[in-house]
């Protein structure tokens, strides 16, 4: 009995053997190819933080999209949109304080300054 099991276990794998190909390709990886990865890596985790600030998951439940579905819109991401939005981030202003608020509040100073002296 024993010996009909080890040959019908000989035999399956011969025929494994010979229907599935072992074979595996080795090359060289440029290092290109690794910065990119590295930095895709990064800026992905550079936009989930983002995702997870309390302010900007405030806002997005403001808008009606959980947190974890903005996660899941990140996950889902292709590396040239994270990139594309990881850059538009690193650009924000620190404090919120955009030129546009700054000419608005010059121009409410010039007003408030120019009916004073009138």
């Amino acid at each position: 009995m024993k010996n009909i099991f080890v040959r019908y276990i000989c035999r399956m794998l011969i025929v494994c053997m010979g229907a599935f190909p072992f074979s595996t390709y080795a090359g060289m990886v440029g290092t290109n190819e690794v910065v990119a990865a590295a930095q895709a890596a990064g800026a992905r985790d550079r936009v989930r933080d983002f995702v997870g600030r309390t302010e900007v998951r405030d806002q997005l439940q403001n808008l009606g999209i959980s947190p974890a579905a903005a996660q899941a819109r990140v996950s889902a991401m292709t590396d040239t949109e994270v990139a594309n939005i990881a850059g538009r981030i690193d650009s924000l202003p620190a404090g919120g304080f955009s030129g546009w608020a700054a000419a608005a509040a010059l121009i409410v100073i010039g007003l408030i300054w120019y009916y004073w002296v009138k």
